[in-house]
């Protein structure tokens, strides 16, 4: 039988992604928010979870009950909205915490106790989705960021404490599909600021993701992945 994978948002690259995983045998358990893609239906575990208020670790049981194990997870949950610093409550950054990072937390926990039991020296992968402007975030988005820079430090905090049996690692992604709030004008003024002058690849973020998901030497790296557009600077 395949190996098993646990994806968190899988609506967009993650859908991506998860098709891949079952072209290539995976089995494939998604958690998803409020409706999981057609071209996922019937070939996923699919478990519904609001990660905003609740840890998901109930997907890591599901998959226990399901499959048995568990050999990979891939955190991409992630909401992004332009939110004015003013307008930010305590509600709303808690809100982006939860399901960035407080969810990863949790989950990876649950899910490297059921990896525990698999054969080899490694006995498990994960992936966490982060961005490559952590470091030098842009205005109008801070619970994002201030999620999300938790986010990687959860990766190298985790990959240090599941060594040496579960690899944790990050990708620090930069514009790959155009979100969904921006015009087409805010989207080329991101592109003119990629270096390779395009979006990165989709089948570039797969590539990457997959080897991540095989590697046997690599925790605690945030892999940036981002067409060059950290040497642009801030801003759209």
């Amino acid at each position: 039988m395949g190996k098993v994978v646990l994806l968190t948002g899988v609506r967009r690259i993650g859908k991506a992604l998860a098709l891949e995983l079952l072209r290539r045998g995976y089995r494939v358990a998604a958690v998803y928010r409020s409706s999981l893609p057609k071209e996922l239906e019937g070939k996923v575990l699919a478990v519904k979870a609001d990660l905003s208020k609740e840890t998901g670790v109930k997907a890591v049981e599901a998959v226990k009950e399901r499959f048995g194990r568990l050999d990979a997870f891939v955190h991409l949950a992630s909401p992004y909205e332009e939110l004015p610093l003013e307008r930010v409550t305590p509600e709303m950054l808690e809100g982006y915490f939860n399901a960035v990072t407080r969810s990863f937390f949790f989950i990876t926990v649950e899910a490297a106790k059921l990896m525990s039991k698999n054969e080899g020296a490694v006995k498990g992968r994960v992936v966490a989705f982060g961005d490559w402007a952590v470091d030098c975030p842009y205005r109008g988005y801070a619970p994002y960021f201030v999620a999300k820079a938790a986010l990687h430090g959860a990766v190298k905090v985790l990959a240090k404490e599941l060594a040496p049996s579960v690899l944790v690692n990050g990708i620090a992604l930069g514009p790959v599909l155009k979100a969904e709030q921006y015009d087409e004008e805010k989207w080329e003024r991101v592109i003119r600021r990629t270096p390779i002058g395009r979006p990165v690849p989709l089948k570039e973020v797969v590539k990457l993701t997959l080897f991540l998901l095989e590697t046997e030497g690599t925790t605690g790296e945030l892999v940036r992945l981002d067409g060059g557009r950290h040497l642009a600077g801030p801003g759209a």
